[in-house]
């Protein structure tokens, strides 16, 4: 018998997530020039999506049951979490870090497009 991937578009998005967090990544590297939102903005976009999903698997290995699901309240926190650590507590601690709203609403969005792509099965 053959499983089914529970959540194969949400799946699918978060694979193409990871690829072109490493994509930035490779381009900051090496120093390629891009538009400023991709080097700033892109990453945070695609964190909170990322992270709620390899928590996901995480509940799903320990209770054996796939059909659970991350409520809002969950990726809220993730968001919340986030947002205080690296907008506002890390900026507080090194000059290498900086608090900007943007990133928040990055976080909120990424957050808010995981949480739909959930419900989509």
């Amino acid at each position: 018998m053959r499983r089914q991937i529970p959540l194969k578009l949400l799946q699918y998005y978060t694979l193409l997530s990871l690829l072109t967090f490493i994509g930035v990544q490779i381009l900051k590297f090496f120093s390629v020039s891009n538009p400023t939102w991709i080097f700033h903005y892109l990453n945070d976009f695609l964190t909170i999506p990322l992270v709620a999903m390899v928590s996901l698997h995480g509940v799903w290995w320990i209770k054996k049951d796939r059909s659970i699901r991350l409520n809002i309240f969950t990726v809220f926190s993730l968001v919340i979490l986030f947002s205080f650590f690296f907008e506002y507590y890390l900026p507080q601690q090194s000059y290498r870090y900086t608090a900007d709203i943007w990133d928040v609403f990055c976080y909120i969005l990424g957050g808010f497009v995981f949480l739909m792509l959930q419900k989509i099965e």
